[in-house]
This record gives C-alpha cells, sequence and structure tokens, in this order.
C-alpha cells in the first residue's frame, strides 16, 4: 500500500506543478502586450525525501524574468525619443512661423521692391498707394508670425502642466506599489507594474532608477530624488524670476530640478518654450530694426508737399524691469538710439551694477558682454540708458530692447502723400531770386554729385546746422577756392564755410531732432570755380524720387543690421530655424529606431514569445496528462486490491 501511497503523491505533485505551469503559461499569453509584463516561468525540483527515490516535486516557485540594465537602455531610449518627437514638431512648428503665417521675408522683399518702383515715378498716386499696402502686409506679416509663436509658447506651458501631473501621477502610483512590496517583497504582478509606470515615467523626464533586495525601487532625475522610501515628491511648475522661463521644483522645499532638452516630454517642452521665445525675441528685433530703418529714411526726405517725412511704423519703447531683490533706489529708462548696432537676436539683456567695477549687460540670447561707462547715462547695444537714483552693488535690471514689438508694430498714416520720396534738397546751378526764380551766372564748371545721408560727414565738407534744415540754401563762391553758404531767409548771414581745394568740395546739412538726428544730408562738389558762381539747395519736390531710392536700398544695404544687410538678417533667421527644424526630424528617426531596438532587446529576455509559450505549454499538458494517467493507474490498483480482500 505504501508504494501505491507514493506513487499517488508523487503523481499528485506533478499535477500540481504542471497545474500551475499550464496556468503560468496561460497568464503570459494573456498579458502578452500588457506594458512592463515580464514573462513568468514555473521552477520545479525535485522533492527528496531521506532514504526514498520519486518523492515528487516540490511546491512549484514562479518566477519572472527581468534584466534591470536592458530595462534601463529602454527607459533612457525612451525618454531621449520623447523628447526628439516633440522637438521635432515644435522646430518645425517655429520655422513655419515666419513662412506659413504672412511670409515675413516675401512681404518685406515686395514693400522694398516698390519703394524701388516709386522712386522711378514719384507722381504715381498709386504707386504711392501700393507702396502703403505693402508696409500694411508686412505689418500683418509680422503679427501673424508673432501669433504663431506665442501659440507655440503657450502650448509648450500647457505641455508642461500636463507632462507635470502625469509624472505626478506616476510617481504616487509608484511609491504605492513600493508599500506593497514592503508587504509583499519581489511580487511578480507588483513588479510588473513597476516597470510599466517607470517605463511610462520615462517619457515624462529622464530617471535614475536604484533597485531594493525587495523589489522596490528609488528614483532619481537630475540629481534630485524623486521616490524613496517615505515616498514620492510632487514637481511644480514656477517661473524664473529673472528671464520668466518654466522651471520645474520637487517637494515642498522647491528644490530645483534640472531638466537636459532630451530628458523626455518635461525637457522637451522647457526647450520648445525656450526656443520659441527666441525665435519671437529675433523677430521682435527684426521688426524694431525694419521700423526704425523706415523711419530714419522717411525722416531723411520730404513728402510730395515738400514736408519733413514722419515714422511710418510705430513700435513700443524698450522696457527696463528692476529685479526683485533690488537694494539701490535706482531706476532706469531706455530708448533705442541707433537700431543697426541693436543685436538681431533681440537679446534681452541683463544689466548689473558693481559698486568697484560699475555697470555690464549681458546679452540673454548670444551671451555677449558689454562694459558701458558708469554715469547718469549708459550706452550699449545701440540703446541708451537714463538712470535716476543710486543703484546698490549686486543690483540688476532686465533690459528688453523690443518688447512685443512683432505682434505691436503698427502702420501710423493711411495717407499715400506721406511717404517722403523725395531729399530733403535739390542742386541748381545759379542764386536764388527773392521771387524764387534761380539765375544761374556761372563761369565756372561746378558738378554736383550723388547726394547720401551719412553720420559722419567729410572733412572737406561745409557743415550747415540742424536749425537750418529745410530753409533754401545759397552757396557763394568768394573765390576760385572758397565758397560760403547762407540761408534766403537772412542772406546776409553766412552760415558756413568750405574750401574748394583741388575741384573738391561738400555740403553737409545736419538733421533736427526726430528719427534722423545725428544724420547729414551731404553732397559732394567737384569741377572748376570761378568767384562769384553760386549753387542753390532748394527743398525737393514732387518730381524727385531720390529719397524713395534710398528706402529700396536699405533692403540691401551693409550694415543695416548687425548681422549684415536687412535682408541677409531676415533670410538668416529663416534658414537657421528652418537647419533646426530639420535637424531635430532627423534625431527624431534616430531616436524611434532605439527605441525600437531597446524594446526588442528586453523582448528577448522578458518578452512572451507565442512560439516558446506554445512549445512549453504542449510539454505541461503532455507531463499533466502522464501524472494522471499514474494516478488512474494507482488508482485501479488500489480498487483490485480491495477487491481482492
Amino acid at each position: 500500500m505504501s508504494g501505491l501511497t507514493g506513487a499517488m503523491n508523487t503523481a499528485l505533485s506533478g499535477l500540481d506543478g504542471y497545474s500551475a505551469g499550464i496556468g503560468v503559461v496561460s497568464g503570459n499569453l494573456a498579458n502578452q502586450t500588457t506594458p512592463g509584463y515580464s514573462v513568468e516561468t514555473v521552477n520545479l525540483s525535485t522533492s527528496n525525501t531521506t532514504g526514498q527515490a520519486g518523492a515528487g516535486v516540490q511546491a512549484p516557485q514562479i518566477t519572472r524574468a527581468a534584466d534591470g540594465y536592458t530595462a534601463g537602455v529602454l527607459r533612457s531610449a525612451n525618454s531621449y525619443a520623447a523628447a526628439a518627437s516633440i522637438d521635432s514638431v515644435s522646430s518645425t512648428a517655429i520655422s513655419n512661423s515666419l513662412l506659413n503665417n504672412g511670409d515675413v521675408q516675401s512681404a518685406l522683399n515686395q514693400f522694398f521692391l516698390d519703394a524701388g518702383t516709386l522712386a522711378a515715378n514719384p507722381t504715381s498716386t498709386a504707386q504711392r498707394q501700393t507702396l502703403l499696402a505693402d508696409a500694411q502686409t508686412a505689418v500683418g506679416a509680422f503679427r501673424s508670425a508673432a501669433t504663431a509663436l506665442n501659440g507655440i509658447i503657450g502650448g509648450a506651458t500647457s505641455g508642461l502642466q500636463q507632462n507635470i501631473s502625469t509624472a505626478n501621477n506616476l510617481l504616487s502610483q509608484l511609491a504605492a506599489i513600493n508599500q506593497g512590496l514592503g508587504q509583499t517583497p519581489n511580487d511578480p504582478a507588483l513588479l510588473d507594474q513597476q516597470q510599466a509606470a517607470l517605463q511610462s515615467l520615462s517619457s515624462q523626464l529622464a530617471v535614475n532608477v536604484i533597485p531594493q533586495g525587495n523589489g522596490q525601487v528609488l528614483v532619481a532625475s537630475g540629481g534630485t530624488v524623486l521616490l524613496d522610501q517615505g515616498g514620492a515628491q510632487t514637481l511644480s511648475l514656477a517661473g524664473n524670476s529673472v528671464s520668466n522661463q518654466p522651471q520645474i521644483t520637487a517637494g515642498v522645499a522647491g528644490a530645483s530640478l534640472n531638466v537636459g532638452p532630451s530628458d523626455g516630454n518635461i525637457g522637451a517642452n522647457t526647450q520648445t518654450w525656450k526656443a520659441g521665445s527666441a525665435a519671437i525675441q529675433a523677430l521682435n528685433a527684426h521688426a524694431v530694426i525694419v521700423a526704425a530703418s523706415v523711419n530714419q529714411v522717411q525722416a531723411e526726405g520730404l513728402t510730395g508737399t515738400g514736408v519733413p517725412g514722419a515714422s511710418l511704423f510705430s513700435v513700443p519703447t524698450p522696457t527696463v524691469v528692476s529685479a526683485t531683490s533690488n537694494a539701490g533706489t535706482a531706476t532706469l529708462t531706455a530708448q533705442l538710439n541707433n537700431a543697426g548696432q541693436l543685436p538681431t537676436d533681440g537679446g534681452p539683456f541683463i544689466l548689473r551694477y558693481n559698486a568697484s567695477a560699475g555697470w555690464s549687460a549681458v546679452n540673454q540670447a548670444s551671451g555677449q558682454i558689454y562694459n558701458p561707462p558708469s554715469g547718469s547715462n549708459l550706452s550699449f547695444a545701440g540703446l541708451s540708458l537714463s538712470v535716476s537714483g543710486s543703484p546698490a552693488s549686486g543690483d540688476q535690471f532686465t533690459v528688453n530692447p523690443a518688447p512685443d514689438a512683432a505682434s505691436a508694430i503698427q502702420l501710423i498714416s493711411t495717407n499715400q502723400n506721406a511717404i517722403a520720396s523725395a531729399d530733403p534738397y535739390v542742386v541748381s546751378q545759379g542764386s536764388s531770386q527773392p521771387n524764387g526764380s534761380i539765375i544761374n551766372s556761372n563761369t565756372g564748371t561746378i558738378v554736383a554729385g550723388s547726394d547720401i545721408v551719412t553720420a559722419s560727414p567729410s572733412s572737406n565738407a561745409a557743415i550747415v546746422p540742424s536749425t537750418y534744415y529745410g530753409q533754401t540754401l545759397q552757396i557763394t563762391f568768394s573765390s576760385a577756392n572758397n565758397y560760403n553758404i547762407e540761408s534766403t531767409n537772412n542772406p546776409a548771414t553766412v552760415i558756413a564755410s568750405g574750401s574748394f581745394v583741388g575741384g573738391q568740395g561738400a555740403v553737409a546739412v545736419a538733421y533736427p531732432a526726430g528719427a534722423a538726428s545725428g544724420q547729414f544730408w551731404q553732397v559732394p562738389l567737384s569741377g572748376r570755380a570761378a568767384a562769384g558762381d553760386a549753387l542753390t539747395l532748394s527743398p525737393g519736390g514732387s518730381n524727385s524720387g531720390s529719397n524713395a531710392s534710398r528706402l529700396a536700398a536699405l533692403w540691401t544695404a551693409p550694415g543695416t543690421t548687425t548681422a549684415g544687410s536687412l535682408q541677409q538678417s531676415i533670410i538668416g533667421l529663416g534658414t537657421s530655424l528652418a537647419s533646426n527644424a530639420q535637424q531635430a526630424t532627423q534625431r527624431s528617426s534616430a531616436a524611434s529606431a532605439n527605441v525600437t531596438a531597446a524594446t526588442n532587446n528586453l523582448q528577448n529576455i522578458a518578452g512572451v514569445s507565442l512560439d516558446q509559450q506554445a512549445v512549453i505549454l504542449t510539454g505541461y499538458s503532455q507531463a499533466y496528462q502522464a501524472a494522471a494517467q499514474v494516478i488512474s493507474t494507482a488508482h485501479t490498483m488500489f480498487e483490485s486490491l480491495l477487491q481482492a480482500i
């Protein structure tokens, strides 16, 4: 009987073991696509009884296939791929903002092209109206691009809020799993949930996972612990006090979380915010440069009615914001004096005061440092700042040279007569008469060359003060080598004089206060003069298109911006953004391939193979049937023995 009992017990232990195996295989097949699930196996070992062979198998032990290193590689790949995907989409959107939303480059190109057409036909009312329409189109292009970029920045902020909420939920879930593992160490079901949560968390930000002996994990990111035995730290979104860029903090202490641009969705959306802000700051700078440059050319000429040109565009003035930690009483105001010196990236600038070293400014976009001389007036990067009050050492200010300029740029005038297409002066041979006519009694051969506008008159130029700008000017040669300049408003007073040495001379008239302040209209003189010869400088009329030519040339004039001509700078901005988008797309494709490879590697170790599970299931089924047959045979033998008795 003991033999039959032993056979029965052995077969029953086999049934238990093979039944457990079949159950595990069924679970594997059912969870093949479950995130975080690792294939499970049944370990059957011989049950050894002293002095007895073939005592069956011990209670089945279920083990979970896992590879911490391979899982970590997949988490890293997930973080990078999630970031690369967002970067690809956002970089493309940023690039398209300048092309698909009004096309700033094309709008400006058409504006300056039509300015050249007006120069050839300055009396054309239709062409003046066309130029004003072009100006409005350019304004619309700037505004449309700014709206698109602001939408991208806002989307990044919303994305960050959602990403942080998701990360907090996952950290809370992991904390709960840790508690469960504390009560049931290395429970396979909890470990599966843990791996799924960790993989999901890695898509939000880069994580460093430190496993514990009981299956619990510690989680850190950027050097900050997010999950330990005490529970999870709550992530929050805040703004940097200086740049206002998004800042991620952890825990009630608000520890700053260092997040890189490749660190999952959170890192990518933070980078998108920065890239979008940099793009719109550069666009703002270009809006200011375009407005200031066009307005200056306007001020350098006259309208068809002989009135000095007024500004066509308006943009916000620079802003200065004091840091809340400032201890001094200084307040600063800023204005743009030279648009050509403003960096095309637009800054902004952080201006700091040090009691021993004085003032220094740093361009936040490029890192370029400026050291303006200390005093009540500071100048750098085309800006002029007035200081009132007393700064304290360590005080700092944020200077934005072009706040929301692309969004707020406006076309001031809708009157086609406001376009200053004429030069301020037309040079005629002879002297002006009281009735306005000009009589030419010259005996020499004096020729006026092509006029220019310059901030630095020639050394041989006779300088006419700005107070006489717009008045008819009379140039009279007292000898072959000298000439005097008078205003016809007061012909007895010499207001400037010059030398005509070697048959060369020049006249430079200073512009009055306004957009052209600091500039001079200059015309060169050459030839042979005789005493008594005269030239008359009369304000330009409607038939003059010289200043419109100057406006048209502004598009391609070298040195208009710190990045070359205005055309080069605008094209350069678009090209740079397009290049960033192309590179981001390539990185995203490569990152996706890395995730596929890492997933396959982990699948080979911990994944569920249908073919393999089918083979295992067949083996368990056959073994189960064999054990059942043993029980059936033992039962028959037992019944026979009972009947024999």
